[in-house]
C-alpha cells in the first residue's frame, strides 16, 4: 500500500471510496435516462454503476501506477499522460463487456440495457475525470517536492558559500599574526612570549566562532579588547583605541571577526608612530550601525592586500540583512559602518 502511494503521491483510499459511491450515484442519472430518478428503480442501477465504477477505478489505478514507474522524469509527463488515457480507455472498453455479462447472470431485477453510445460516453467521461484528479494531485505533489528540493539546494549553496567566507578569515588572521610575531621576536623575546600567549587565547575564540554565522555584539567586543591588547603591546602609545558602545546594545548581532578585520586593515595600511599615532574609534550610530573610524595616514609603501577583509565582511552580511556595509574615505578619516542585526 505504501509503495503504491509513493507513485500515486498521496493516500487515495478515501478518494476511491467516495469516488466509487459518487460515480454509482451520478452515472445512471447523467447517461441512462430520467426514469432512474424514481427511487423504486434507482438503487438497482446505483448498485450496478458502483460495481462498474469500482472495477474501472481499480484497474485504471494500476495502469497509472505502472506508467508512473516507467515514465518518472518530468520531460516524460506528456508521454505518460497520453499512454494513461489510451490504456485506461482501452481497459474500460474491454472490461465492460464481460462485466456486463457477469452482472446479467447474477442480477435479480430487470436490467436496463444502455446503448453503445451511452457506455462509450461513460467510459470517456470516467477516464477523463479519473486522470484529471490523479494527475492534478500528482502534479501538485511533484511541484511541492520540486520547490522543497530547490529550497534545500539553495540553502546548501548558501551554507557552502558562507562556510567558504568564514574559512577565509582564519588563515588571514593567522598569517598577519605570525608576521607580527616575527617582527617582534628578534627585538623583544619577553614581549614575543607574552604576545604568543595572548595569541593562543585570541585564536581559541576564533576557533569557537568557526561554526557560528552571527555573534552577539558583546562577545565580539570582549574578543576585540583581547585582540587590541596584543596590538598595543606591539605599538604602545602609538596606537590609541576608544570604545563608546552602550552595554544595552550588546544583544545585537554582527558577523564574527568583523571588528578584528577592520582593526587589521587600519593597522596594516596606516603609519603608526609616536609622531603620528593611529587613533581607532568604535561607536554606534542611530542604534543601527557600528562605526569603526581611524585617522587616515597612509603608508608610503603599501603592503600587498590579500583582498579578503572588507569584501569578506560585505559578502557575509548579505546572507543576513538587506542593509549594506558603508565605507567612507575622506582626507582625514577612513570610516566603515557595519549593520547591527536584531534577531
Amino acid at each position: 500500500m505504501k509503495k503504491c502511494n509513493t507513485y500515486i503521491g498521496f493516500n487515495d483510499l478515501p478518494l476511491r471510496a467516495i469516488g466509487v459511491i459518487a460515480l454509482g450515484f451520478f452515472i445512471p442519472m447523467a447517461f441512462f435516462g430520467e426514469e432512474f430518478i424514481s427511487l423504486k428503480n434507482y438503487y438497482r442501477e446505483w448498485i450496478e454503476a458502483s460495481i462498474f465504477a469500482l472495477v474501472y477505478w481499480e484497474g485504471a489505478r494500476m495502469i497509472v501506477i505502472k506508467l508512473r514507474k516507467t515514465y518518472r522524469d518530468f520531460n516524460e509527463t506528456r508521454k505518460r499522460i497520453i499512454y494513461q488515457l489510451v490504456l485506461v480507455l482501452l481497459y474500460m472498453s474491454i472490461i465492460c463487456v464481460p462485466l456486463s455479462l457477469t452482472l446479467d447472470l447474477i442480477r435479480f431485477f430487470p436490467p436496463h440495457q444502455p446503448s453503445g453510445f451511452q457506455m462509450g460516453a461513460v467510459n470517456v467521461t470516467t477516464s477523463l475525470l479519473f486522470l484529471s484528479i490523479y494527475e492534478s494531485i500528482y502534479f501538485y505533489d511533484q511541484l511541492k517536492l520540486s520547490i522543497m528540493e530547490r529550497e534545500r539546494l539553495q540553502q546548501e549553496t548558501i551554507r557552502s558559500q558562507l562556510e567558504g567566507l568564514r574559512n577565509q578569515v582564519n588563515p588571514h588572521f593567522l598569517f598577519n599574526s605570525l608576521n607580527t610575531l616575527m617582527s617582534i621576536v628578534s627585538e623583544d623575546q619577553k614581549l614575543a612570549i607574552s604576545f604568543l600567549k595572548r595569541l593562543s587565547k585570541v585564536y581559541r575564540y576564533i576557533l569557537d566562532m568557526r561554526e557560528k554565522k552571527l555573534v552577539p555584539l558583546a562577545e565580539e567586543l570582549k574578543f576585540i579588547h583581547s585582540y587590541t591588547f596584543l596590538q598595543k603591546e606591539r605599538f604602545g602609545e602609538s596606537l590609541k583605541i576608544t570604545f563608546q558602545v552602550p552595554d544595552i546594545l550588546g544583544h545585537y548581532q554582527i558577523v564574527p571577526l568583523a571588528l578584528q578585520i577592520l582593526f587589521e586593515n587600519a593597522i596594516k595600511h596606516n603609519i603608526i608612530s609616536q609622531k603620528k599615532p593611529l587613533h581607532i574609534e568604535v561607536f554606534v550610530k542611530d542604534n543601527n550601525y557600528l562605526i569603526v573610524r581611524n585617522n587616515l595616514q597612509k603608508k608610503n609603501q603599501q603592503m600587498p592586500s590579500t583582498k579578503v577583509g572588507l569584501e569578506n565582511i560585505r559578502n557575509r552580511y548579505r546572507f543576513f540583512t538587506e542593509k549594506e556595509m558603508k565605507i567612507e574615505a575622506s582626507d582625514k578619516h577612513f570610516t566603515v559602518a557595519i549593520p547591527l542585526i536584531k534577531l
